[in-house]
């Protein structure tokens, strides 16, 4: 890959690490930030009933929880194909509230209607020549988000993702607040990136990531603390590619240049007052040309993966302990065949992982989604032995995705390209399964694999993360 043409050591270069990794990527001329995910999109439990086939063997029962799904969700509108220059159009992140879904780009952040799917208005910037570059996962219980934004030209190769929003989505999405947040200085000049990574805190605080730094910002737009990554020879490259954090909890992980693999990573902890809880950086060695991803902080966890061509070398799931050591690593294998971690891409470079936690159990996606005699399997892992638990069928020819997950029982929606999709409920205990809900074919071809997957309350979007046929495609009950 590409090197940066600029050098980003930071000015501390007396702490010398030496991680793994990957370089990054310079397209036209922008500075694209290559990070990985944060946490998978864990959405509200799905019920309802139907007679499809179930398990043979005697297992308990899925019994439907709240909000009880309907038997069956058809087409209620979809949104126009997303228009705009193609680095500028990958997804960011959604917001919900009663009256409006918010979907987030780097091309703008649209208010649609619900109900209808009309157009209600978009997020407006502070400024009219900044365009969105990093926004929240969700919003607060007030109803509060944050976007940040690039001011001037978001292709220039010092184009800077350093304004940040606070949005009152409660009081006609007005703007509390806009800080400008920048890295540490680097040769007196402030570093920075074109996408960054946001995400509230215990406390109410939203924790902002630049390149080198990491910003608790109090709900008034006070700074309330920052971390700094550590340093390297002047030399070197250091970067903080990702962040993932819950409630008291983040997780940053960094980038170093250096070695025969070009780039190693670290992961080093932090808590809701920034404070580093980690003695020192955990070293995540990957596998040659292989990659590393954080997941989640709930729990805390990160993905290591081999090269695409390597079939030898099995993915590995690592969790992380409170104090942010390693507590264990789990090979990624099952007799169901190969684990699928299916991916959508984010702006940014960001990547979010179709996988579902709940507790410690860990429920993953393994099979041939292509075969016609062996049905792809739901599998469940146990975090705190690495033991597989259950192992049961969805369908053959499908793409499994999750849509929600709760302490008794885990979500899937049998993706299939072109026909109906059943929704199955698995029992968490023993992995029984019973089909709940039908979503009607759509009488297009649907990029299953890829698309974002957000279910609640009896609604489910499906969004293309970047420029598909359409934007987003909102399923309801039908009578």
């Amino acid at each position: 890959m590409a090197r940066h043409q600029h050098p980003y050591p930071t000015e501390d270069s007396d702490r010398i690490l030496q991680p793994q990794g990957r370089g990054r990527l310079r397209d036209r001329g922008r500075r694209i930030f290559a990070a990985t995910a944060t946490a998978v999109l864990l959405l509200t439990g799905v019920t309802a009933c139907s007679d499809s086939p179930a398990s043979t063997s005697p297992k308990s029962s899925t019994a439907p929880k709240e909000p009880f799904a309907p038997a069956q969700l058809a087409q209620a509108w979809k949104s126009p194909r997303v228009e705009g220059d193609s680095l500028r159009t990958p997804y960011m992140a959604a917001w919900r509230t009663p009256g409006a879904l918010y979907v987030g780009r780097g091309t703008g952040v649209e208010i649609l209607d619900p109900a209808t799917g009309k157009k209600l208005g978009t997020v407006v910037p502070p400024e009219p020549d900044m365009t969105p570059c990093g926004m929240t996962e969700g919003l607060t219980a007030d109803g509060l988000g944050a976007v940040a934004w690039i001011k001037g030209n978001p292709e220039a190769l010092r184009a800077a993702c350093d304004r940040i929003s606070l949005i009152d989505t409660r009081n006609g999405n007005k703007i509390a607040w806009t800080k400008q947040i920048s890295g540490a200085p680097l040769n007196g000049k402030p570093l920075t990136d074109d996408t960054t990574r946001l995400a509230f805190l215990t406390g109410d605080v939203l924790a902002v990531m630049t390149p080198n730094t990491v910003v608790g910002l109090r709900l008034d737009g006070a700074e309330a603390w920052t971390w700094r990554n550590i340093g390297v020879a002047l030399d070197k490259y250091v970067l903080n590619w990702d962040m993932t954090a819950h409630q008291d909890r983040i997780m940053v992980m960094i980038g170093i240049e250096g070695g025969p693999e070009l780039w190693r990573y670290w992961v080093s902890t932090l808590d809701a007052s920034g404070k580093e809880v980690s003695k020192e950086p955990v070293p995540m060695p990957v596998p040659s040309k292989g990659d590393v991803s954080l997941v989640g902080a709930a729990p805390m966890t990160a993905i290591v993966r081999p090269y695409s061509f390597d079939k030898v070398t099995k993915p590995e799931l690592v969790t992380f302990n409170r104090d942010g050591s390693v507590a264990r690593r789990i090979p990624l294998a099952s007799a169901a065949g190969e684990i699928r971690l299916n991916q959508s891409k984010r702006l940014g470079r960001a990547k979010r992982f179709d996988i579902a936690f709940s507790g410690s159990t860990v429920y993953l996606v393994a099979g041939n989604p292509a075969s016609g005699t062996a049905p792809i399997q739901i599998v469940a892992l146990d975090l705190e032995s690495g033991a597989t638990l259950w192992t049961e069928a969805v369908d053959t020819v499908t793409i499994p995705r999750f849509l929600g997950v709760d302490k008794d029982t885990v979500y899937v929606l049998a993706g299939k390209i072109s026909q109906d999709m059943p929704v199955y409920a698995y029992a968490a205990k023993d992995g029984t399964r019973t089909q709940i809900s039908t979503v009607k074919a759509t009488g297009e071809l649907l990029s299953v694999e890829s698309l974002i997957i957000d279910y609640n309350a009896g609604s489910l979007a499906l969004t293309e993360p970047g420029q598909g046929p359409s934007g987003t495609i909102m399923f309801r009950p039908t009578p």
